[in-house]
């Protein structure tokens, strides 16, 4: 049974921008370290950046929080070098992913020059 669905776009140009300006600080802030040395080990990190963020947005956006809640961008990271990647939790998203019954996450990102964009659905068994 799903229980949250969330989707983001984002463009690439703005977490460029970010990343110029503000550069490793922008990066520790939003980024596990195992994302950021996958990221920046790309020829082109950007839309790699920019797809995790998509992510971190959607995950929030499925669990249904408000947007004044402060939360960290860290506590959301994508696991994995090669084949199908995980999405790991940790802090108080893990703890209301479990709180609103979720079991699994599904998601998708994809990227092109400009946007990159993420679906994630979280799901729970029937009958809990």
């Amino acid at each position: 049974m799903i229980v949250g669905i969330g989707t983001d776009i984002c463009e690439n140009e703005r977490i460029r921008s970010l990343w110029q300006i503000y550069g490793q600080r922008f990066l520790e802030r939003i980024f596990h370290e195992e994302e950021i040395h996958y990221c920046l080990a790309k020829k082109n990190p950007v839309p790699h950046l920019s797809g995790r963020f998509a992510v971190k947005e959607a995950f929030i956006k499925a669990l249904g929080l408000s947007r004044t809640l402060h939360l960290s961008y860290r506590e959301i990271y994508l696991s994995g070098r090669q084949g199908r990647k995980e999405l790991r939790l940790s802090g108080i998203l893990q703890e209301i992913f479990h709180d609103i019954g979720a079991q699994r996450v599904h998601f998708s990102i994809s990227h092109t020059r400009h946007y990159s964009t993420a679906v994630v659905i979280l799901e729970k068994d029937h009958g809990l």
